[in-house]
């Protein structure tokens, strides 16, 4: 059966039927609100440094002409502004998010709830989500927890891979204030195989070594990406060559999907599943991130082969259409990653202890980053698939979908830690 989940814009009802750009967020400790404090730019000698709200020029001379500053940002030109007398407006990213992936104590049902998407709330404590869609035929391929694997870690209930509640992102501006978390206890979990069932405690724990021959969940096989993911190259207009550079917004502008698609012919998908949801920026909103780990048992035997199971976070937008989950010119799968030392946990790793993945291999909790204009529809889909065949599980984590007011530029753009 097809799980679907639709919910209005608004945070209705569910309905079962699934480079760098510089942001100011609003920081109590500086005034942008024309009172003649600190950086208000208003008309009193000396004093005038700018707001943008058009009664101050920011030059500190006393007079009242407006923008007669030095054509700098910062100068206080008259503009509507954040500030900075740029025009951009003030981030409108929340100062802290309301939670829902709990619901009277008991974990959520609903998976972009437990991204932190679509939670009820005041607009400024919450992000709106649209046509949200689940596309998993085999229930058993996710599931919704408190923690995977039983190891140790700084995150929810002193787990490792948990909602990492209290991690802040540091922000790309020197100036600005840290992105808060957009999570407090669920995590939702996505297998290319089948999961065990959550336990009481919440916790998703798997026996030593299953995932490799974990295989044959009820989801579909063969076939192309779901749209609007595409392999072919979305760069130099759709020529191709000049990674995020002149996207089509079509195709994939990061070029990374196309070699292993088309050249080496690693396009046998298998065990698919995805979420896909659009989200629209508040103003002064300029990106989007969300945390991610990729577990594979497809490590260390089959590298450099054509089993290859891959995770796709795919953007569609006016700012950049294409994957954010690409590792140089190439997907992310156990290929990709073992090349560049991209897995964090191998081999007999705590870290891996209760996941199924012992003596395989791991990420650790990674941030993926997608670039956005403030007020323009955003479209993600988020995607996994065995490749090759359906013999050995892959897994991957998703939580704490959040805003970015600063942003990300093409290659600044993807995933760190």
């Amino acid at each position: 059966m097809v799980v679907q989940l639709a919910r209005h814009a608004a945070g209705g009802p569910l309905i079962l039927g699934f480079a760098l750009i510089g942001c100011t967020s609003f920081n109590p400790a500086f005034n942008r609100d024309g009172d003649d404090e600190h950086a208000d730019g208003r008309d009193d000698t000396g004093d005038g440094d700018g707001d943008g709200d058009g009664d101050g020029d920011g030059d500190g001379d006393g007079d009242d002409e407006p923008g007669e500053g030095d054509g700098e940002p910062g100068d206080g030109d008259g503009e509507p502004g954040d500030g900075d007398g740029d025009g951009d407006p003030v981030c409108g990213a929340p100062l802290a998010y309301k939670d829902c992936d709990l619901v009277d104590g008991e974990l959520t049902t609903d998976p972009f709830a437990a991204l932190g998407l679509g939670c009820p709330g005041l607009a400024d404590q919450r992000i709106a989500v649209e046509d949200p869609i689940m596309q998993a035929e085999d229930q058993d391929s996710w599931r919704i927890a408190t923690a995977f694997g039983t190891a140790s870690g700084p995150n929810h209930n002193n787990k490792l891979w948990a909602a990492r509640a209290s991690h802040e992102v540091p922000s790309a501006d020197p100036d600005g204030p840290p992105t808060p978390p957009n999570t407090s206890a669920a995590i939702l979990i996505l297998s290319t195989g089948r999961l065990p069932p959550v336990g009481p405690d919440g916790q998703v724990t798997a026996v030593f070594g299953s995932q490799l021959g974990n295989h044959g969940n009820d989801n579909p096989n063969g076939g192309d990406f779901p749209p609007p993911i595409s392999p072919e190259r979305g760069s130099n207009n759709g020529m191709g060559g000049t990674p995020f550079v002149n996207c089509d917004l079509v195709n994939d502008c990061s070029d990374a999907l196309h070699e292993q698609w088309f050249d080496l012919g690693w396009n046998v998908l298998a065990d698919k599943l995805w979420l896909s949801f659009r989200v629209t920026p508040p103003p002064g909103v300029k990106g989007y991130m969300f945390d991610f780990a990729f577990f594979s048992s497809e490590y260390p035997g089959f590298v450099d082969t054509q089993y290859n199971d891959m995770f796709v976070a795919w953007s569609s937008s006016d700012s950049y259409t294409g994957t954010l989950t690409f590792i140089g010119e190439a997907p992310m799968n156990a290929t990709s990653l073992d090349a560049v030392g991209g897995f964090t946990y191998t081999g007999g790793a705590p870290a891996l202890f209760g996941t199924g993945f012992e003596l395989h291999a791991a990420t650790s909790w990674l941030v993926a980053r997608g670039p956005a204009t403030p007020g323009q529809p955003v479209d993600i889909t988020l995607f996994l698939s065995d490749l090759g065949d359906d013999q050995n599980a892959s897994v991957v984590l998703l939580d704490n979908f959040r805003w970015d007011c600063t942003g990300c530029v093409g290659p600044s753009c993807g995933f760190d830690q």
